[in-house]
């Protein structure tokens, strides 16, 4: 009987909190519509775990969002190491310094007496002898071209390689083209010159040049035999 009873008072409680079919619901005491919408979309107290409260603190390390993080700043944890690499290149190049200096020495070695480096070039000399024509294709069989000094440094290595053999040596340029205006092999008129006091002078029509060993240029027929000089 008591089970009843309670039973019933239960189904009266459950009709009278039913919904009714007019416009207007019905309202209990205490009852707040979308009462779980609210807690939903208020956040719990201190924020949800990962939410955006860490982000000033990234900022701070790695800057705005988008850039990569400054070298030397608090996040850049390379920094031993790109010192150490910068170490390294130094040494690296002191020994690459080194090295160049001992292959210019070990150059000017082998090519005493009969070479000189200057520049990015190279006089070199066999000791053969020719005249114009067959000086140029020896030359050319070798891989280089006819000496030409093209400025005092050159004529200063040239002369060294002339001095040593105590001879006269046959340059690349000629004047066969037109009288007075000498060229080179390429048919450009020359810019530097050392010629001789009175030289050229075209004596019996001179239209090749020699150097002689106090360095000075003068003008010779070109069917004469020289000492021959490459340039490389």
């Amino acid at each position: 009987m008591v089970v009843h009873l309670i039973l019933s008072s239960l189904v009266l409680v459950a009709a009278a909190q039913k919904p009714t079919s007019s416009p207007a619901h019905r309202i209990l005491p205490g009852w707040f519509p979308n009462a779980c919408t609210l807690v939903i979309c208020g956040p719990p107290e201190g924020g949800l775990k990962g939410e955006k409260q860490d982000l000033p603190r990234i900022q701070e390390l790695w800057g705005p969002p988008g850039t990569p993080p400054n070298p030397g700043s608090k996040g850049d944890n390379n920094l031993p190491e790109l010192e150490s690499l910068k170490t390294e290149m130094k040494n690296l190049q002191v020994q690459l310094d080194t090295l160049k200096s001992i292959i210019t020495k070990t150059q000017k070695v082998l090519l005493v007496p009969n070479g000189v480096m200057v520049g990015e070039k190279i006089f070199k000399t066999d000791g053969s002898r020719g005249d114009f024509d067959a000086a140029q294709a020896n030359c050319e069989h070798m891989g280089g071209t006819l000496a030409v000094p093209r400025n005092a440094a050159e004529n200063s290595a040239l002369h060294q390689i002339v001095a040593w053999h105590n001879g006269r040596a046959v340059l690349g340029i000629n004047d066969r083209a037109t009288e007075g205006k000498f060229e080179d092999l390429n048919g450009q008129v020359i810019e530097y010159s050392n010629w001789a006091p009175g030289e050229p002078n075209n004596v019996g029509n001179e239209d090749c040049a020699e150097m002689h060993p106090d360095g000075k240029w003068h003008d010779r027929g070109c069917a004469l035999e020289w000492l021959v000089i490459c340039e490389f």
